[in-house]
This record gives C-alpha cells, sequence and structure tokens, in this order.
C-alpha cells in the first residue's frame, strides 16, 4: 500500500513503529502539492522548508522513544481561516493581504500537541462567505473530480487538497454547510460538532486575535475515511479557557453501535427546497443499507416545516454574515427591503432583513431558535438520527460573473434559487446539531454524491457511529482518477 492510500492513523502507526519517516511522508506530499497544485489551487501558502525540519525532528524523537501523539510527524494542510504561526490568514479578504499569524488557533495547537505538522494552507472564498471557493486575492479552486466543477465552499480548498492527495487529513469549519456541502461535493466524509464543543478560537472570520466566536459557527474534520475523521474529532474536541474551569464536557456514548439498534429516520426531500432525484435515490439507498443491517426505517422530520425553518435560520444567520459588511452594501439591502412587500418571503429578502435586524427584534427570532430546538429535542426521542440532503445537486460548475443573489442551480432540470444551497445544510446549523457527511457514490455526472447524518445536540458520537456503519457496509472515498 502506497502513501496515497494510507489514512492519517495508519500513517502515525508506520511512522511510530518506524516503518516509515515523518520526513519521507512530508517530502511525498510536499511533491504531490507541487506537481498537482497548478491544477487544483487548493494550497494558497505554504512552510515547506520548515515542515521537513521539522519532520526531521519528528524522526530523531521517534528514534529517542518519544512520540508525541496518534499525529506524531504526519504531515497536513489547514483550512485557511485557522491562524497558524508563521502563515498568512487572509480568507481572500484584501484588508487582511500579507497577514501574518502570530499565534496558533486552539484546533491548530491541539493537532500539533498530538504530532502534526503543518505543511501549508487551503484557499477559502472570500470571508468564508460562499459554497463556491474563489477570491480576488488567491483565485478559483477547482473539483479534483471535475475541473469545470466547484469543490464548494467555505472550506473547498480543505476538500480539494485532501480529495486530491495533498493531505492525509483536514480541517474546516461550517456555519452554512462549510464543512458537508465540500464533503459532499468531492466525496469526503466531514463531520460537524454540536456547536461549541470544538474551540473557534483563532478562526477568521470574525478578526485575528477575536475573543468572540460565531453563535452559529462550528469547526471540524474533513477525512477520506471515518477512522481519521474520528481521530481528528477526538484530538480537538473540549472546551477551553474560562470554559474549561468550570464545566465538564462529557458527550454521551453512541445511542447505537449496531445497526440493530438504530432508529432511522428519513427526510430526502422536500417541496420547498426540491433534490435532485439521483441524490434522493443515494439517501434512500443508503437508509437501506442500515435497514437491511437491522435498523428501523421511518418517513420523520420535525413539528415544523422547511420553510419555516429556514425562515428562522436566516434571520440569524444573516445578522453574522452582514457584520463585516460595507456601508454601500447595508444601503442596498435597506433598499431592497423597502421595496419588498411585506408578505416577501424570498431567500434574499428574508436575507436583506436578517442583515438590518435591530438587537431587540433579533431577540425575537433567537426564542423562535429556541422553539424550533425543542422541536429537534421532542424529534430525536423517537429517532436517533436524521438522514438528509447536504445540498440540492452535486458540485455546481464554476458560476462567478453574477451576484450570490442573482446566481441559479439547476435541480431536476429546473432553475432554483442559488441560496437553495444552505436549505438542508441550515436543518442542523441553526439549533448548533451534530452532523456527519458521508459520500455516497457517483451522480450521472460523474461527481460525487453526499448526504449528512443528523443527531441530537451532543449526539457526536451517534451521528458518527451510523457514518462509521455506512462506512463498513460500502460506502466510501472514490479517489478522482487523475489524482491516483
Amino acid at each position: 500500500m502506497t502513501i496515497l492510500e494510507l489514512s492519517a492513523v495508519q500513517i502515525g502507526e508506520k511512522i511510530s513503529r518506524g516503518e516509515l519517516t515523518s520526513a519521507e511522508v512530508t517530502a511525498f506530499f510536499i511533491e504531490r502539492i507541487e506537481k498537482y497544485n497548478l491544477d487544483i489551487n487548493a494550497v494558497i501558502d505554504t512552510r515547506f522548508d520548515k515542515a521537513l525540519t521539522e519532520a526531521k525532528l519528528a524522526d530523531e524523537k521517534r528514534a529517542a522513544g518519544n512520540i508525541d501523539g496518534p499525529l506524531h510527524g504526519v504531515p497536513m494542510t489547514i483550512k485557511d481561516a485557522f491562524e497558524v504561526v508563521g502563515l498568512t490568514c487572509d480568507v481572500g479578504y484584501p484588508a487582511f493581504a500579507g497577514k501574518v499569524s502570530q499565534t496558533d488557533a486552539v484546533v491548530v495547537q491541539r493537532l500539533k500537541a498530538a504530532g502534526a505538522i503543518f505543511i501549508g494552507k487551503t484557499n477559502t472564498p472570500l470571508l468564508c462567505a460562499d459554497l463556491q471557493t474563489y477570491n480576488d486575492l488567491h483565485g478559483t479552486t477547482n473539483n479534483p473530480h471535475n475541473s469545470a466543477h466547484t469543490p464548494g465552499g467555505s472550506s473547498g480548498g480543505s476538500s480539494a487538497a485532501l480529495a486530491a492527495g495533498f493531505t492525509p487529513i483536514e480541517y474546516g469549519s461550517d456555519i452554512g454547510g462549510s464543512i458537508r456541502t465540500p464533503a459532499h461535493f468531492c466525496g469526503l466524509f466531514g463531520h460537524k460538532p454540536t456547536y461549541g464543543i470544538i474551540p473557534a478560537r483563532g478562526h477568521v472570520p470574525p478578526v485575528h486575535g477575536a475573543l468572540s466566536e460565531s453563535p452559529l459557527n462550528v469547526v471540524g474534520p474533513l477525512a477520506r475515511c471515518m477512522d481519521d475523521l474520528e481521530l481528528a474529532f477526538d484530538l480537538t474536541v473540549g472546551l477551553e479557557g474560562p470554559h474549561a474551569a468550570g464545566l465538564r464536557l462529557a458527550l454521551p456514548d453512541a445511542r447505537a453501535t449496531t445497526a440493530k439498534d438504530l432508529r432511522v429516520g428519513l427526510w430526502p426531500g422536500d417541496a420547498y427546497c426540491p433534490v435532485d432525484d439521483e441524490i434522493v435515490a443515494g439517501i434512500t439507498r443508503a437508509a437501506k443499507m442500515l435497514e437491511d443491517q437491522g435498523a428501523t426505517i421511518v418517513e420523520a422530520r420535525p413539528d415544523f416545516t422547511l420553510a419555516e425553518h429556514h425562515e428562522v435560520y436566516l434571520m440569524n444567520l444573516s445578522p453574522i454574515i452582514a457584520s463585516g459588511f460595507p456601508p454601500d452594501e447595508i444601503e442596498k439591502l435597506a433598499k431592497a427591503v423597502e421595496q419588498a412587500a411585506p408578505e416577501d418571503k424570498s431567500a434574499n429578502i428574508i436575507q436583506a432583513r436578517g442583515a438590518l435586524l435591530e438587537h431587540r427584534k433579533w431577540l425575537v427570532w433567537h426564542e423562535m431558535k429556541l422553539r424550533l430546538g425543542a422541536k429537534w429535542d421532542t424529534l430525536f426521542k423517537d429517532i436517533d438520527v436524521l438522514l438528509a440532503p447536504a445540498t440540492p445537486t452535486p458540485a455546481m460548475p464554476h458560476m462567478q460573473d453574477k451576484p450570490f443573489n442573482e446566481r441559479e442551480i439547476t435541480v431536476n432540470g429546473t432553475q432554483r434559487p442559488y441560496s437553495d444551497n444552505v436549505v438542508w445544510a441550515g436543518l442542523a446549523s441553526l439549533c448548533g446539531l451534530p452532523a456527519t457527511a458521508v459520500p455516497l457514490g457517483k451522480h450521472s455526472t460523474g461527481l460525487p454524491i453526499g448526504m449528512q447524518i443528523i443527531g441530537p445536540a451532543y449526539g457526536d458520537k451517534t451521528t458518527m457511529a451510523t457514518a462509521r456503519m455506512l462506512a463498513e457496509a460500502g460506502l466510501a472515498f472514490a479517489r478522482p482518477e487523475a489524482y491516483c
């Protein structure tokens, strides 16, 4: 088995046993980046020389009998949104261009403590605010499965680097599907954790050095297999700072470790946000795989409509996204709201209203969010996990010639708003629920497709256990032919 075919867990084990050296593994991935990155444009800043020096030190430590952790000497890239000492962290924003990080994000600290060696940063959309990955500073990142298509966003550089074999493991962030969408578009596994259980300090946005964290954003791993996904989660989960001093995080065990004990809800599509027929069929097949192993499968959804949920989600999300908007953009949104009819519930108008919310009105929408959370709690008394789409389509062709609110996607031959890309992702984002992305195979276009497994709050081990059941039943990452 070649280095390219090994998981991060296997690489770490082989380095620890002396079957591989960190130096040769690090050189291998650097060579992959140098050979293929021009085609994909996933890696946008590097520290190759320093990484090779650290790899040699890791080998010396191992020879002396000292192992830092399960990622000892394992090289990796990471999403540009995370601060890494000595590398830029500009998330495609000209005002941040050239700014070099002086501190590490918390997850970077934890991965380094486990022995990881960082070799570079991966591209994001401007301020991590799109489902495609391109910006004026670093250009467009291509999907390794088809360069005419996006790898997704905002962890698009992460997913492209992982799928193309530039790194054995990656780490991303997710406020509107930014882990799950790239995983779905590139045929990977990804995990959006329960809100707050992995510290986001050191993630940009908001800004470099910020002490606050977004009310909806989470950080979590991307991987080509479940062993790596679970390892990266285990290495980074846990409170920090003042929270750690007064609180203890004790995640419950998985509700089921075998399918025969698992209750699965199925929500593969909805008229409010139609889903590609092949994705619906893929989700249904995955449910049947679990049923064949003994799981109980039921059609299920919480006691609200997808339309109701999406409005509350946008009214909570939009103020966060708009916090960095310039005055002229806010003025445009205000004019749009002024000209819209009161009953207009189109996504663009809802987003504009949300961006302009006064705090006293935002509190009302926050209360509505909590009430939807209570309805999720009720649902998860009857089921353990819910299978649902991540987005309505496979990876989109690059579309950069129109503003976000004027773009469209094609679902089963029908034009739909580009903003449909965040409707299904919002199901787990709004109320801070865990969701594990799982590959489902290939679409007839040749592009990968996937789904998300949503669980109850703090039920991360349950969604990942379900993903493992499906992986063991045959759902797996398929490497792009051009990068084998």
